[in-house]
């Protein structure tokens, strides 16, 4: 079994991603239940919409978190990393409505639910701009994992 030492500073690994699809720019820790990484929104950032980042498209980033998470399980279990699907989000608080270029975001998942068999999942998700503590976004993402 392959032991992943944070922070793990090439995500693309984790990720059934490529190139700029890659929101996440690091993994400062995981765990079973858990995982905390970082994400950057640059000038060149894939979700920008004429020029401004608006908050509920962080969506993506905490389900990429959550991606993050399956990769980081799936490699230490020796086994593969497998496509994920967003199904869904329950209980979506918006606390700004755009986030400012430059803003470096704390991205935190902590799993709710997972059934094995089915590949189905709930992950309470937090984004918060890492600078000053604030809470971004947060949310409860259905996902789902086919085997």
């Amino acid at each position: 079994m392959p032991e992943l030492r944070c922070p793990i500073e090439s995500v693309a690994p984790l990720l059934p991603h490529r190139g700029r699809m890659i929101l996440i720019d690091r993994v400062c820790d995981f765990g079973a239940d858990f995982l905390l990484a970082e994400a950057h929104i640059g000038t060149d950032h894939i979700l920008l919409r004429n020029g401004e980042f608006d908050t509920y498209a962080g969506i993506e980033i905490m389900a990429q978190g959550v991606a993050a998470w399956a990769g980081c399980q799936a490699l230490t279990a020796g086994e593969e990393v497998r496509l994920g699907y967003l199904l869904g989000c329950r209980r979506l608080h918006i606390h700004q409505a755009k986030i400012a270029l430059g803003t470096r975001l704390q991205v935190r998942v902590d799993l709710s639910i997972q059934d094995n068999n089915s590949g189905f999942g709930v992950f309470d998700c937090r984004l918060i701009d890492a600078e000053n503590a604030k809470l971004l976004l947060e949310g409860a993402l259905n996902v789902f994992s086919p085997k």
